[in-house]
């Protein structure tokens, strides 16, 4: 893929006029300066050449290790946009570049608009951050006797307790304006993984809900809200909710394998629905370095501004600090580590959705921002080390640091004795949101560490070496060490590793020591030789694209009581504790930070005397209760009263098989191991793979609707 430059200005796109320069090599460049009140262009001001040399030469890195499609890097200050400046191809087909006023998705970067908009609604003294939200949402309700302790405060920094993130529906390739009643009807139903306010683990959820809180107080809706409070007045007309399809050249394309994808319409809104350029999220930025003011507009007061970059993790349950998710109000942190690491303050919030990653960073001592946004696997975490780069060069370049930072030295420490007990203490099971994992000490003094993966549990080859003081790690990647803790009752396991651009170490809280519960009753036991399929997800979400649609559950050596559950389109296990019920196995970790997020209970649902699973908001039929499809005669398949899909088999033997779908909606085929075999929309005619033994077909439609389905005899 050839590295095209894009677009590069100084100054404030809203001020000045654009003056055209010479493009070669394929690149075009806009180049500005202006003076204004805050920023000083003057031999004795600061320059920024060195800062955007090294913006310049971290995105060429990005792409031409194709980690991205396009690129877009803004540097701010209080008062004007420093520069920005944009990279690779927004149309890869129509060979363009993308421009200042290119739009890309900036995921939970949302978050930041919402917290925003719920900060306007406490400066106008219509919500108070610490008042129950039953009182401002009457009509919310969960499973859990403590969900009306749950606060504002608490949705905007992540410690409400929620499961987490409901993922079903949450990005499609169209509009689901019904996604927030969604979440609403799931959580209704759903426990509390932590009492309200014990600790802060991140939550997309408690997001979604800052939407019904500002649409109840406001009267309008929340994208209406957020454009006549935040958007309009800041000028940000290029800033959009994915309400509708945007006009082709409006956004940049994302491509996965250089195929185009179609437009990304992510349902979250305010945990992850803007699409964006750097310029208006630099401006923005300017926002926060202003104390609530860009130029002559006040969105917040300073007050509000101050409220949003508390640490709120301090006196909660947090007994490693994380430096790097240290959360204020919508903020992802408040003590930026990368600022932190060379004596600078910082305020920085990451985004990703499928096809596009975010980052913001600003530091009111520096008086400075940067705004770093791509497409086409670029991820919240390669932006940010972009923004930490460009920074760290302009307090160097500036004077301002002594020198910029070099990545921390992989250097081997060397082996050091330990305490007699300390293998047998920490040997066992560590379990995550979605990862399981096993130290087995070993005769050496060393330790292996084990993955459960489909395949069983699978080995580290590098063996963990006791380098001092409880920390382990391999000679391989001696950077990256591992401790275990105690902390509230239980055991951690801890991983410390460089972070951002690598000059310097950040500590995390990665997973919760498990332990057997109890013993399986005969009913979990017998389920665990059964597979699942999804019925609830939309034909137009995004998760099809990579989706195994099979829900399987498996038992984990010496861990009685507890089971593994292997979800959808979910590339890790689940560890839930089914000792106490038959019908119910709960979600039993509680680890702040990140690696607890997105926790769910696996329940079993009894429709018409066959047990189904849910698992959070998704509904799964046992695959064994699948109808097969009789040969040559057509079938006529109705969609439920619910709009669930519906799943139908096709017996192969030696001989080809075709199947005909007469249809107006969406349909997908599977072979026997569930790897797809095709998918599309309408009537269409199919071959199946020759001695397959089955294949199966998941038929979506409106409730009521017919489909009728031909097995067509081999030839």
């Amino acid at each position: 893929m050839p590295v095209i430059g894009g677009r590069r200005l100084r100054g404030d796109l809203a001020s000045r006029p654009r003056v055209p320069r010479s493009a070669t090599g394929g690149a075009i460049a806009i180049l500005m300066f202006l003076l204004v009140s805050g920023g000083d262009s003057s031999p004795s001001g600061p320059r920024y050449d060195a800062a955007i040399q090294e913006g310049q030469t971290a995105a060429q890195e990005v792409l031409s290790r194709g980690q991205a499609s396009a690129l877009s890097i803004a540097l701010t200050d209080r008062s004007r946009i420093i520069w920005s400046e944009t990279f690779g191809l927004a149309d890869r087909e129509a060979g363009t570049a993308p421009t200042a006023t290119t739009m890309f998705g900036v995921g939970s970067v949302s978050k930041l608009f919402a917290t925003v908009a719920a900060m306007k609604l406490v400066d106008q003294d219509l919500v108070s951050l610490d008042t129950p939200l039953i009182e401002y949402l009457p009509d919310f309700r969960m499973a859990s006797a403590d969900d009306d302790k749950i606060t504002v405060r608490m949705l905007l920094n992540h410690s409400a307790g929620f499961p987490g993130s409901d993922y079903r529906n949450s990005e499609t390739t169209a509009p689901l304006p019904g996604y927030l009643d969604q979440v609403l009807q799931s959580l209704a139903i759903e426990r509390l993984k932590a009492p309200p306010g014990f600790m802060n683990v991140y939550c997309n959820d408690c997001f979604t809900l800052i939407a019904a809180l500002v649409q109840s107080i406001s009267g309008k809706s929340f994208v209406e809200f957020v454009q006549d409070e935040i958007l309009t007045p800041l000028g940000m007309d290029n800033t959009r909710y994915a309400t509708a399809a945007f006009p082709d050249g409006s956004y940049a394309k994302a491509y996965v394998n250089d195929v185009v994808q179609p437009q990304e319409f992510p349902n979250t809104m305010a945990a992850g629905g803007v699409y964006s350029t750097a310029n208006d999220i630099a401006r923005f930025a300017m926002l926060f370095l202003g104390r609530g003011r860009v130029g002559s507009t006040r969105i917040l007061s300073d007050a509000a501004v101050t409220e949003m970059a508390v640490d709120q993790t301090i006196g909660t349950f947090n007994p490693i600090r994380y430096d790097t998710f240290a959360y204020g109000l919508g903020w992802d942190t408040v003590t930026e580590p990368g600022l932190l690491a060379v004596g600078f303050d910082g305020w920085g919030k990451g985004g990703d959705v499928t096809d596009y990653g975010a980052a913001v960073i600003v530091s009111p001592n520096a008086r400075l921002g940067v705004v770093v946004i791509g497409a086409s696997g670029f991820g919240s975490a390669d932006a940010r080390v972009i923004a930490q780069r460009v920074l760290l060069r302009a307090l160097a370049e500036n004077g301002r640091i002594a020198a910029f930072p070099s990545p921390l030295p992989a250097v081997v420490p060397p082996v050091e004795p330990m305490s007699d007990g300390l293998l047998a203490d920490i040997a066992g099971a560590y379990a995550a949101a979605n990862f399981i994992a096993r130290l087995e000490p070993q005769p050496d003094g060393s330790l292996l560490s084990f993955i459960l993966t489909d395949n069983g549990w699978t080995q580290d080859p590098s063996p963990l070496k006791h380098r001092g003081d409880g920390w382990f790690s391999t000679d391989e990647n001696p950077l990256t060490t591992t401790k275990v803790v105690a902390a509230g009752g239980t055991q951690y396991l801890v991983k410390r590793s460089p972070d951002g651009h690598g000059h310097y170490l950040d500590t995390q809280m990665s997973a919760q020591r498990v332990r057997a519960t109890g013993s399986l009753s005969d009913a979990w036991v017998d389920r665990l030789s059964k597979t699942w399929l999804v019925v609830n997800e939309r034909p137009d979400s995004l998760s099809w694209q990579t989706r195994d649609p099979r829900l399987r559950l498996s038992t984990v050596a010496e861990l009685d009581g507890l089971i593994a559950v292997r979800a959808p389109n979910d590339p890790g296990f689940h560890i839930v504790d089914a000792s106490a019920s038959d019908s119910v196995a709960t979600m039993m970790l509680r680890i702040p930070q990140l690696a607890g997020r997105d926790l769910n209970d696996l329940a079993i649902v009894v429709r018409d005397g066959v047990e189904w699973t849910r698992f959070g908001s998704s509904m799964h039929m046992p695959l064994d209760a699948v109808a097969v499809l009789p040969t040559a005669a057509p079938s006529t398949v109705t969609i439920g009263p619910q709009g669930d899909a519906e799943w139908r088999a096709v017996a192969i033997e030696s001989a080809a098989v075709g199947v005909d779908i007469d249809t107006t909606g969406k349909w997908r085929i599977y072979d026997a191991s569930f790897a797809p075999i095709a998918d599309g929309a309408g009537r269409a005619e199919i071959s199946l793979p020759v001695g397959s033994g089955r294949a199966y077909i998941i038929l979506f439609g409106d409730p009521g609707e017919t489909v009728t389905v031909t097995v067509l005899k081999p030839a």
